[in-house]
């Protein structure tokens, strides 16, 4: 069962999908994200590879404008619209239902930039350095933070971000990067 762990609907039940095609981000791994940065207030979160939308309702949850979610897979898809409507996020919320490259592509296209970034791609998926150096680097404002959830045999030293800190859950390592400032 996966819960918003705080703001304004701390304790609310998110669905997801039967199976374990989708890792929704744990409760854990979302505190561990807010507790290190703090309250989203007046940030605009993407969500890559959103799944049910854990990670951006959580931010939302806890104060951040706007979550934008990337997802492809139909069933994670009718969750996370879901999700949206049962938190009454849907004015603050938007959804890209597209390959995570392609929006990324067109997010810069359109110069659109976040203060968050989050990643949790497939754990088989095969080119995530090279993903966010050639097209999510782009989309992280001035001094925004990465976020990427991923497999602890999986090191990632993405050029053009900061290393900030890097917390082991289990097989699973979340490495966080600041974005450069702007000049």
């Amino acid at each position: 069962m996966i819960r918003i762990t705080g703001g304004e609907r701390r304790g609310m039940i998110l669905t997801a999908p039967r199976g374990h095609r989708t890792r929704p981000a744990t409760a854990r791994v979302r505190q561990w994200i807010f507790d290190v940065l703090g309250s989203p207030v007046a940030m605009h979160v993407l969500d890559l590879f959103a799944g049910v939308g854990a990670v951006g309702l959580e931010a939302l949850s806890r104060g951040a404008d706007s979550a934008l979610f990337v997802e492809n897979w139909k069933p994670a898809l009718l969750c996370l619209q879901n999700n949206i409507e049962k938190t009454r996020y849907g004015d603050r919320a938007e959804i890209m239902s597209m390959d995570v490259a392609r929006a990324a592509l067109r997010l810069r296209e359109d110069g659109r930039r976040f203060e968050l970034c989050f990643c949790d791609p497939p754990y088989d998926y095969d080119d995530l350095e090279q993903l966010l150096e050639e097209s999510v680097l782009e989309l992280i404002a001035a001094g925004g933070t990465l976020v990427v959830e991923h497999r602890g045999d999986y090191p990632l030293m993405p050029r053009g971000l900061l290393p900030d800190r890097e917390e082991s859950f289990g097989g699973t390592i979340l490495s966080m990067w600041v974005g450069p400032e702007a000049e």
